[in-house]
């Protein structure tokens, strides 16, 4: 089975399949509909049968607008997005058992988690008799799913990788800390740089002159 690379343009109400390595040209009304116009073109073209004829759209764009991409990307952030709900699922469960082995009263852990109190409940009631990864062995894993978190590779060989997520109240302290720090800093290089100054004397009466 051969493979052929396949365009698609939006041209009007059409979107117009191409095939560059047949030099040829189809059309379909609707995305769905392009893999099969496009390998029932290619077998007619090439007089080979249908079922030997496989298509890769290689690019579909609309508007200027690579809609392939942005496609591509909505899948990949769709499932990464699946994986960390796992990730807050487990760490969220893990919590709430650590708290109440604890005996923290079970609304206060609803306060800390942000869910119900049932949903507390319900969670305890799960981690009872589980030999799953304990408390902290669920945080180590969420840093280490969050130390590369959040790479979004761009077409053109760019990335954007988000380092860091914090509250403004945290980033207000930092920068607070930052600042005493350099203030500090400052002032022993005032302290080290600024030498006192000798203060000449008088000669004593009588010997001046």
């Amino acid at each position: 089975m051969k493979t052929y690379e396949v365009t698609v343009r939006r041209d009007g109400r059409w979107w117009m399949v191409g095939v560059p390595e047949l030099d040829g040209v189809t059309q379909a009304r609707r995305l769905d509909e392009v893999e099969r116009m496009a390998r029932e073109y290619i077998a007619v073209s090439t007089d080979v049968p249908l079922s030997k004829v496989a298509v890769e759209v290689v690019g579909i764009e609309a508007g200027g607008r690579d809609l392939l991409e942005a496609k591509t990307l909505v899948e990949a952030l769709r499932r990464r997005a699946k994986d960390l709900e796992a990730l807050v699922a487990e760490l969220t469960r893990q919590v709430a058992s650590a708290l109440t082995d604890v005996d923290v009263p079970v609304r206060d852990v609803s306060s800390v988690l942000g869910v119900s109190h049932q949903r507390v409940s319900q969670l305890a009631q799960s981690a009872v008799g589980d030999d799953g990864a304990p408390t902290a062995q669920a945080v180590r894993q969420a840093r280490r799913e969050f130390a590369h978190d959040l790479v979004v590779d761009l077409g053109d060989g760019r990335s954007v990788q988000l380092v860091e997520v914090r509250t403004a109240k945290s980033a207000r302290a930092k920068k607070a800390i930052a600042g005493q720090r350099t203030r500090r800093n400052a002032d022993r290089t005032v302290r080290r740089t600024a030498a006192p100054r000798k203060r000449r004397g008088r000669a004593p009466l009588g010997q001046a002159g």
